[in-house]
């Protein structure tokens, strides 16, 4: 135990001392959200106007956080604004806290699948909604024990979806630290029928599946890999390859080339520091990784005096947007 403990202590200090990016952008905007805009979608189902719609949620506060909300951005205001998207039909004892989501069309109507958490209860749930212009109606809640600490979520058109977990119990931080690989995939049909198609990652994050659903993407965020599988006719994973080294990987999100934008925490203590204390900065850098030959780029890059604990980019029009885990706005940065 003291050769891992100190092997990991290593590993972090290199991390810590490892050189960044120089500043990429000096123009920038912030779109005001909810605290705490973590994840977000490109919205090009429900309305003729594009939006964003993005996941808020205290994640400093935990347990003690007050619910959370999914707002609505619209990308053709000439200064957007987020605002919250009402919910509907929802049970009295929901306690909403969103964390990943994700938007799909099945069967002609648009859905947004969205991971929560009620910290107080040690509960973790998948929800389903129908997405409409002026808001949200429930569909489902999906909880299994499986579920032991829930990142993101994917759906396929069909039905059916897959879930990060980070690790093995969630809020454990001896486990992010010492990289252990509790963390996995796991996928459920929406009838009941659950399984674990991944096991073995540290800090499994973002989740990403292809067009024609045929392979999936995870980003882990102390393994420090962007890894891809093969997807079965019956949802299990097969072919593990790893991509592409990438520290701190956070969300994935496809860009205008269908490259894949991915944010990263590339220092571990100074996310903390931030997690901690929110005048502390954490840099983020935005990486695009082509998908036919692997290579990655750097498309943003900043030491967090923009955006601190980026978690989320996407691409629109001639901009990227870049969401993080605490601060209460998105930045929008035009595409070089």
């Amino acid at each position: 135990m003291k050769t891992i403990l100190w092997s990991s202590l290593l590993a972090l200090l290199f991390s810590a001392c490892a050189s960044l990016p120089q500043n990429t952008h000096t123009a920038f905007d912030r779109i005001q959200t909810g605290v705490g805009p973590e994840d977000m979608v490109l919205d090009t189902l429900t309305l003729p106007l594009t939006r964003l719609l993005v996941s808020c949620n205290d994640h400093r506060l935990r347990e003690k956080a007050p619910l959370g909300d999914i707002y609505t951005v619209n990308l053709h205001e000439v200064k957007p604004v987020g605002r919250i998207l009402p919910r509907r039909n929802e049970p009295d004892s929901l306690s909403f806290h969103p964390h990943g989501i994700d938007l799909v069309r099945q069967n002609g109507k648009v859905y947004l699948y969205v991971v929560s958490h009620d910290d107080i209860k040690d509960k973790h749930f998948v929800l389903k909604y129908e997405v409409h212009a002026s808001h949200l109606d429930f569909v489902a809640t999906y909880e299994h024990p499986f579920m032991t600490s829930p990142n993101t979520v994917v759906a396929f058109r069909g039905g059916g979806f897959y879930v990060s977990n980070d690790m093995k119990k969630r809020g454990g931080q001896l486990a992010a630290f010492l990289r252990l690989k509790t963390g996995s995939v796991i996928y459920c049909d929406e009838q009941d029928g659950w399984a674990t198609v991944a096991p073995k990652l540290s800090y499994a994050n973002g989740l990403f599946i292809t067009e024609k659903e045929r392979y999936l993407y995870v980003s882990t965020t102390r393994q420090n890999q962007l890894f891809k599988y093969t997807v079965l006719e019956d949802r299990n994973l097969i072919n593990k390859e790893r991509v592409v080294k990438v520290i701190g990987g956070d969300n994935i999100r496809v860009g205008n080339d269908n490259e894949l934008l991915i944010p990263t925490h590339p220092k571990v203590f100074k996310f903390v520091g931030h997690y901690d204390d929110s005048t502390k900065l954490s840099p983020t850098i935005v990486y695009s990784v082509n998908r036919t030959d692997n290579k990655k780029e750097v498309i943003y890059a900043n030491d967090g005096s923009q955006i601190s604990a980026a978690s989320t980019a996407l691409y629109y029009k001639g901009y990227y947007y870049i969401s993080q885990v605490f601060q209460p706005f998105i930045l929008k940065i035009k595409a070089k």
